[in-house]
């Protein structure tokens, strides 16, 4: 009403009005004080543990769409994360095991104050639907169970991951290596459960529950026992020099409730 009551007379003569434009550029001036500046869609590249997966499959479409951000994901091992950051691979957000992410930022690739504990996640065991669940409360049952499959999956523990390194020492712990060997299968790392299913009925495969739960086919049997449970911490850190509204939109979405719900129905443990 201002604008137009300072031009009226102006615009009857057929003229610009120049007040109108000076508090039309006034108005947006304020705005941007009060507002900040248009906020910019950015790209957030994760490197993450195959761990994650279910995780983000339930999150990243509500991030993107809450944020305006866009987030490419590419999963790993826990173990290969870290020999690809110290490789010189360049990303702006690393999730990974406790020790991982440490290492990092002790050597330099990820910025100390940047790191934090995301959740953590323990170890069970998978059976195809439909088959019959074995009893894993105790180190016989456990011992009994494996001995009894057709076929036993977990991830090589020469891939690094943290998971399949726990599961080949529990086997040597209960003193059947040799016993297994024979009808032990391999996963890449984030690939157990469906490697387990596609050995079909009488396969038993090993692996972090967050990569058990809610997956189509899998029946989760349970934790392994405590005596021989094993949690990965799971961490988060930013390399060194990496610092964006979009990486940092990112970072408080993850201390979020929305994403510490998911990780709970994922059968991860959060503070």
């Amino acid at each position: 009403m201002l604008a137009k009551a300072l031009c009226r007379s102006e615009f009857s003569r057929g003229f610009l009005c120049p007040n109108l434009i000076r508090a039309g550029f006034l108005l947006v001036g304020l705005f941007v004080l009060a507002f900040g500046p248009p906020a910019q869609a950015g790209e957030v590249r994760l490197l993450s543990a195959a761990a994650m997966q279910a995780v983000f499959k339930d999150i990243k479409a509500d991030f993107e769409s809450t944020s305006g951000h866009s987030l490419t994901i590419t999963f790993a091992t826990m173990g290969a994360i870290t020999q690809r950051v110290l490789g010189g691979e360049t990303t702006d957000v690393v999730i990974g095991s406790g020790p991982s992410v440490s290492t990092l930022a002790k050597e330099g690739k990820l910025r100390p104050s940047s790191v934090f504990t995301l959740c953590k996640v323990g170890v069970g065991m998978v059976v195809p639907s439909g088959t019959q669940k074995p009893a894993v409360t105790s180190a016989a049952s456990l011992k009994n169970a494996l001995l009894s499959a057709r076929t036993v999956v977990y991830a090589d523990p020469a891939g690094g991951g943290a998971a399949g390194i726990h599961v080949g020492r529990v086997i040597e712990r209960l003193g059947i290596a040799g016993q297994l060997k024979s009808k032990t299968r391999f996963g890449a790392g984030g690939d157990v459960t469906e490697v387990t299913l596609a050995a079909g009925p009488g396969a038993l495969g090993l692996t972090q529950i967050s990569e058990i739960v809610n997956k189509t086919g899998a029946e989760f049997v349970g934790p392994l026992p405590e005596e021989f449970q094993n949690y990965t911490l799971v961490a988060v850190g930013t390399p060194i020099g990496t610092n964006s509204a979009a990486v940092e939109a990112f970072l408080a979405y993850l201390k979020g409730p929305r994403a510490n719900a998911a990780m709970k129905v994922n059968g991860m443990q959060v503070d």
